[in-house]
């Protein structure tokens, strides 16, 4: 029997931590090119002696931890081993010789890894062999032409000072911004001008491409649902039919959740919604590495919207969705929609907080309005953010504890906002008796006046 076949995938830590790990990168850069130069018994190469070695601790946690979360440690070791080199400290038994030009090296080229992490993290792919290829010529020939006008201009140039003078004057010519501090005044410099400034509208206009090519990438990759995203206290919206559309944009009419930001998870081409801040991440909801790209463990609340509001045997793949998000999140609140009303157990049993049923719902409302004439005008108005007073969920002060619900009752009564029921570990008691007495963590169904702000 054959191998099986297994793809590789590189242990993710926070994005926060990868954010740590890119200053602590470019910092080192920087820490490496200062200590060249300094002298390494200079009190000024010690102290950078010290902050690389800082630096070099980061890099360390940062490798064990991974390769310590690593499915296949081998396939690790292959692909990152250069982090662990690049680790090594500048320390004063390095500091003579080649070693310290190879661990310099080595810093550059960390650089290009820990690029590739942070793309493939936030899902941005792009060609490795076109970015280090642009960088190298774009180097390369930044290199040449302050080496060749160096030479040119050394001694004749009285403002070309040092090769780092040579430097500046090449970027800002490459640049095409050219400040005019920095000219050649010998021949074969401004012949190597002529030229500098020739390359440089194809390097920078070609680099310039290439970065553009990255944006363009990601907003062409996020309307498709290709992205990874890094959010934090956000709805998400799982599964999308037309109901999808309009309870999103109710949301959004509230002004307590205005600008709240909001993910959609859904298997469709691309984002169904135009409504703006509105995430979107494609594939199957009840799928590890989808709910992984949408931050389901940062999110505020869910809610499961059936397939096929019209096939019952939606609920069932809602269930799914349901159970696949609370191996991430225990106790994130869960509303889900309900097809046939037989499967609400179902959906309960899986850690579903809510579950409504449309039918039902319309079924009664229809009912009532013919009952009591003009309850269904009133059942609107108060479920929507759009228009009229609503309904609102608000905690009980704290001055109420130990106080009967009568006297919570007149008090919101005589501030505007009446009482509807109260919420109390989780069961909701509607109308409760009036002698109830209040209880620390207690919150109240208030009917909320127009505009009114609370929460």
């Amino acid at each position: 029997m054959g191998r099986e076949f297994q793809t590789y995938r590189d242990p993710a830590l926070p994005r926060l931590w990868d954010g740590v790990i890119v200053v602590a990168t470019l910092v080192s850069l920087v820490v490496v090119v200062l200590d060249a130069r300094h002298d390494a018994s200079t009190r000024e190469s010690r102290l950078l002696g010290w902050l690389d070695l800082g630096l070099c601790g980061i890099f360390l946690l940062d490798f064990f931890t991974r390769i310590r979360l690593a499915e296949d440690r081998r396939a690790f070791l292959r692909r990152n081993w250069i982090d662990l080199a690049s680790s090594i400290p500048l320390v004063d038994a390095l500091r003579a010789g080649r070693v310290v030009r190879v661990l310099r090296l080595l810093r550059m080229v960390r650089v290009s890894f820990v690029r590739e992490r942070i793309l493939r993290r936030y899902g941005v792919y792009i060609s490795s062999e076109l970015l280090n290829g642009v960088g190298l010529v774009a180097v390369v020939v930044w290199l040449a032409t302050a080496g060749t006008f160096y030479l040119f201009e050394k001694g004749d140039n009285r403002a070309i000072t040092s090769f780092g003078d040579a430097l500046w004057w090449s970027m800002t010519t490459l640049s095409t911004v050219g400040y005019g501090d920095l000219y050649p005044v010998t021949v074969g410099g401004r012949i190597v001008a002529v030229v500098t400034m020739v390359l440089g509208v194809g390097v920078i206009g070609t680099l310039a491409a290439t970065v553009a090519t990255v944006f363009i990438d990601i907003r062409d990759r996020g309307k498709r649902g290709l992205r990874s995203y890094s959010m934090r206290g956000h709805l998400l919206i799982l599964g999308w039919n037309d109901k999808a559309e309009r309870a999103l944009a109710e949301f959004r009419a509230d002004a307590r959740y205005l600008n709240a930001p909001a993910a959609i998870v859904a298997d469709l081409e691309q984002n169904p919604t135009e409504i703006p801040g509105v995430r979107f991440v494609r594939g199957d909801p009840g799928q590890r590495e989808v709910l992984e790209r949408a931050s389901v463990r940062e999110a505020a609340a869910a809610i499961v919207f059936a397939s096929d509001p019209a096939e019952p045997r939606s609920d069932h793949e809602t269930a799914l969705t349901i159970l696949a998000i609370k191996r991430f999140v225990s106790d994130l609140p869960i509303t889900a929609e309900l097809v046939d009303a037989d499967n609400r157990e179902h959906l309960i049993a899986a850690g579903c907080e809510t579950v409504v049923e449309g039918n039902e719902l319309t079924s009664a409302l229809l009912i009532r309005s013919v009952q009591d004439r003009g309850i269904g005008q009133v059942i609107s108005e108060l479920l929507s953010s759009r228009r009229g007073a609503e309904i609102r969920r608000c905690e009980v002060e704290p001055s109420f504890i130990g106080k009967r619900y009568r006297d919570f009752a007149l008090d919101r009564a005589a501030a505007g906002s009446p009482v509807l029921g109260l919420v109390r570990a989780g069961q909701v008691l509607v109308n409760p008796d009036p002698e109830l007495a209040i209880e620390a963590g207690d919150h109240a169904f208030v009917i909320a006046r127009p505009h009114d702000g609370g929460t």
